[in-house]
């Protein structure tokens, strides 16, 4: 009989973490366009507070983040600009920007919007869903791309997310499972892009991912198939570029009975070839009674620790709008690993501080210039 009971709760848990359901009695309510952001600050492991460490993450803070504005949430990917400016952009197709005051837990020069434009419904019936995924920025051009699932496209959008530019569904993703489409994105210091898929099978192993010769969201732009191969039984939700060039991966899963976890890795672009399956090597784990959620959101950013330089990490996770999830927003520091002989590849481009998006929106409330992601 107990494990009847156990086997019901767990498909009962799995339903509400797979399935955004929403129960409505009467019209629902108006929408709320709240722009404030609270943050609570949360501990990495709350039966053992003095732990701060997983693998090479040292934990140096977390926030629970909650807002009354209806469109919050669903965080899916982000970028940090300097000054600790967070620009999150959610599964609904919604941007969310604060710059984090880490000493007194606040959120400050808060917004949320809507993307300016986005896929069209694919029927006359159908309703309108800008289901994002994943989120590039370029300081240099000051543009910003974003990976559609769904209708499997990735769009390009003007300074300050004022306009689309151009957008492109991808044959060669036309396939792609429709939850499973453009979950990851990386620009390359030689102008390459990666596409990854989450969950389109790879015949050689893995899932599918692709290596564009330029701007995936230009029409006709060549591309090449590969695989990538995350950890067993996990699954890919984001992607960015360490300051040595390494990417940085992360990963999550979930199963009913031992919840949400979390796997980051780093692997080297440099060994990415067509029609191959790259790999990449894990570096840290998150699960219980670790602070962890659906971790969907990853970035990079480099400030001074002990008066030494280092690599901060930053996850955050998707609460798929519902009551029993949470967004979360945590803070690590990279250690250092063993070395290990890699090949030799170009430099990444190094972003200037204060570049970036012209808006007000995006920029620090600290400097009031215009920023660059880092």
């Amino acid at each position: 009989m107990a494990r009847k009971v156990i086997r019901i709760l767990a498909c009962l848990s799995l339903i509400f973490f797979l399935v955004p359901v929403t129960y409505v009695h009467g019209p629902p309510p108006p929408p709320n366009d709240s722009q404030i952001i609270n943050l609570q600050p949360v501990e990495f492991d709350a039966s053992s507070p003095e732990r701060n460490r997983t693998g090479r993450l040292a934990f140096l803070g977390g926030w629970k983040l909650t807002s009354e504005n209806s469109g919050f949430g669903g965080v899916s990917a982000m970028l940090l600009l300097p000054e600790d400016r967070f620009f999150m952009l959610s599964d609904a197709g919604v941007l969310i920007g604060f710059t984090l005051n880490a000493e007194l837990n606040r959120a400050e020069r808060p917004f949320i919007a809507p993307l300016p434009d986005g896929p069209p419904k694919e029927n006359p019936h159908a309703r309108l869903n800008w289901d994002a995924e994943s989120l590039l920025y370029d300081p240099e051009t000051q543009r910003f791309w974003v990976g559609f699932e769904r209708q499997h496209g990735v769009w390009r959008y003007s300074r300050a997310f004022a306009r689309k530019e151009s957008m492109w569904r991808v044959p060669a993703m036309a396939k792609w499972p429709i939850n499973g489409g453009a979950e990851a994105m990386l620009r390359l210091p030689d102008g390459r892009y990666l596409v990854f898929s989450e969950t389109a099978e790879y015949e050689k192993g893995g899932s599918q991912a692709l290596i564009f010769d330029g701007d995936p969201s230009e029409p006709g732009t060549d591309s090449e198939l590969f695989g990538y191969q995350p950890p067993k039984g996990y699954r890919l939700t984001d992607a960015t570029l360490l300051p040595d060039g390494s990417a940085l991966l992360l990963h999550r899963r979930f199963t009913p009975l031992q919840g949400v976890s979390a796997i980051l890795s780093i692997g080297d672009p440099g060994e990415i070839a067509a029609g191959e399956v790259w790999t990449s090597r894990r570096i840290a784990l998150l699960k219980p009674p670790m602070k962890v959620d659906n971790m969907e959101a990853l970035a990079v950013s480099e400030e001074m620790h002990e008066g030494k330089p280092a690599t901060i990490i930053w996850i955050a996770s998707d609460d798929n709008f519902q009551a029993i999830q949470e967004t979360i927003l945590l803070k690590f520091r990279l250690l250092k690993g063993r070395k290990r002989p890699t090949k030799k590849r170009a430099a990444p481009k190094t972003e200037k501080a204060g570049e970036g998006p012209g808006s007000s929106f995006l920029q620090s409330e600290k400097s009031g210039q215009p920023e660059g992601k880092q």
